[in-house]
């Protein structure tokens, strides 16, 4: 389970990103560049959450039992609870 939030960070510079687990309070800069990192966005889902995987089509399905969308690391649905069927890896 993550319980730190996951945050988007770019480089003004040269626009390069970076998807961390970020604290507040705290300065990352850029490896390469040496420039501070600006916060652009939060990743979704919100921590805490039971899923490591970021919100977007190819991380996500749709719940057997009521039809929302669940990453598809979790075995439970995040909405009704129950067990969904098992990923079709054909």
């Amino acid at each position: 389970m993550s319980v730190r939030q996951k945050y988007r960070l770019r480089a003004p510079s040269s626009g390069r990103e970076l998807i961390v687990e970020a604290e507040p309070g705290r300065d990352y800069v850029d490896r390469e560049t040496g420039d501070q990192l600006e916060v652009v966005g939060k990743l979704l889902p919100l921590a805490p959450s039971p899923s490591e995987l970021p919100w977007a089509v190819e991380n996500l399905r749709f719940c057997t039992w009521c039809d929302q969308l669940a990453q598809k690391d979790l075995n439970d649905c995040p909405h009704c609870g129950r067990r969904m069927a098992p990923l079709d890896r054909s």
